[in-house]
């Protein structure tokens, strides 16, 4: 108990220095600890390192092939939202945990507090410059580096270019627009909808706020500010889909159910506001609607801007209790940076890479077979250059798991958004004081 009031007492003194944006300091590496990363024989250093993303393992393998000094073992786990992190949580407790794990940008202040990560800023510092400034900071919590940044979330437009087509439909250019062809399509084909919310996907809403100019925490002196239930631009996003779905012109759906993926591939759904990582992710789960997708810039709040949230995002992040943090960065900014690596990450998981040399990885400038031979990457490398900044708070785990649970209650009861992003305010403002933090609402 004392150490936890340690991390949060020195995060909370921590608050005025730059924190995430995308997005209890604990020891540095190297000086022993329970996890893993410590020397073989034959002089070779293990690394275990635990994510689930498409193409992880096949970048693990590729390292052990061209490197003799360091040996990467990669275990699979169920993503972070669900289960993974608690596993990682667990594993740090019981002193068996990791050297590495996949932690998503909006986790990593949880982790922090949870003193579940270490600082490795000193050892990281020599690969900064292979990153630029936007991703370098995602893996920042109050001014301390805790892993290397691999991707970013860049959100754009998934649309169908048949459907587009056959109701007489353009990539919309604003929200207006998007809600004016949401009524249209609805009204030729009583059976179809434009899109879809998802009302268990709090990553995806809060890009979405991004792009609004929406924040939900914000720092001064005197400690953290939570204003998810207060934040004009949240509420902007909340009050416009709560429309459509009241008017019944889109459709709410679970996120990565196979009734969704149905829908996106016979045509239900025309289109869907999603992150980068998401191509991969319906060639997969769609596949017979290959050739019929194409990639558009996101609608913008008002005609001519050129705002962009992010969703999702993740770091190789440095687990409490490494042993050797120069082999676990060594592999981590090996897997954001090589070419084969990046290559393999961007056609297995669909990333737009953190790193500086990633971004013109010969990989990204492929025309994508599935969606019409379009070149898809160039709109999304256009939406990162335009992605609006965002912190995150120090307990989104549980945040998250409210914000899914009180939009759901809202659907189903035809509730009101707004009124469950008061509720999820309140409680995330206790969670952060039970954990010793100053805090106030917004």
């Amino acid at each position: 108990m004392a150490k936890t009031r340690i991390r949060t007492r020195l995060l909370a003194a921590a608050v005025a220095l730059p924190l995430l944006s995308g997005v209890a300091a604990c020891s540095s590496g190297g000086d022993g600890g329970s996890g893993d990363g410590g020397p073989k024989a034959g002089g070779t250093t293990e690394v275990t390192f635990w994510g689930w993303a498409p193409g992880y393992e096949e970048a693990a393998a590729q390292f052990n092939a061209t490197h003799q000094d360091v040996r990467v073992k990669f275990e699979k786990i169920v993503s972070g939202s669900k289960g993974g992190y608690a596993k990682i949580f667990a594993a740090v407790k019981a002193g068996n945990a990791p050297c590495l794990a996949q932690v998503g940008y909006e986790s990593l202040p949880s982790f922090v507090v949870e003193g579940a990560v270490q600082d490795v800023g000193k050892e990281a510092a020599q690969y900064q410059p292979q990153y630029g400034e936007a991703a370098w900071n995602s893996v920042k919590v109050g001014g301390q580096v805790y892993g290397i940044p691999v991707d970013m979330g860049p959100m754009a437009l998934y649309y169908r270019s048949d459907l587009y087509a056959q109701y007489g439909l353009k990539p919309q250019a604003t929200w207006e627009e998007f809600a004016a062809d949401a009524d249209k399509l609805r009204a030729a084909n009583p059976n179809g909808y434009l899109s879809v919310f998802n009302p268990d996907d709090p990553w995806w809403f809060a890009g979405m706020s991004a792009q609004a100019g929406g924040s939900w925490f914000g720092t001064d002196t005197k400690g953290w500010k939570v204003s998810l239930g207060s934040d004009p631009g949240t509420a902007k996003v909340a009050n416009y889909w709560q429309g459509l779905v009241d008017k019944g012109v889109v459709k709410s759906e679970q996120s990565g159910t196979p009734d969704l993926y149905k829908e996106l591939q016979d045509g239900t759904l025309a289109a869907y506001p999603g992150p980068v990582w998401f191509s991969s992710i319906l060639e997969q789960n769609a596949a017979q609607a290959s050739g019929k997708w194409a990639v558009a810039p996101m609608p913008q709040w008002q005609d001519g801007a050129k705002s962009v949230g992010n969703d999702g995002g993740s770091s190789t992040a440095v687990v409490k209790g490494c042993k050797n943090t120069a082999a676990a960065l060594q592999f981590a900014n090996w897997m954001s940076t090589a070419a084969a690596a990046v290559a393999t990450l961007v056609e297995k998981a669909g990333i737009y890479p953190a790193s500086t040399s990633g971004t013109s990885a010969p990989a990204l400038a492929k025309p994508s077979a599935y969606f019409g031979n379009q070149p898809v990457f160039d709109v999304f490398k256009q939406a990162s250059a335009q992605a609006a900044p965002f912190s995150w708070g120090p307990t989104m785990t549980q945040t998250s798991s409210d914000l899914t649970d009180a939009f759901g209650a809202a659907v189903a009861s035809k509730g009101r958004l707004t009124g469950a992003l008061g509720t999820v305010q309140g409680k995330t403002v206790d969670a952060m004081k039970s954990k010793g933090l100053t805090v106030t609402a917004g």
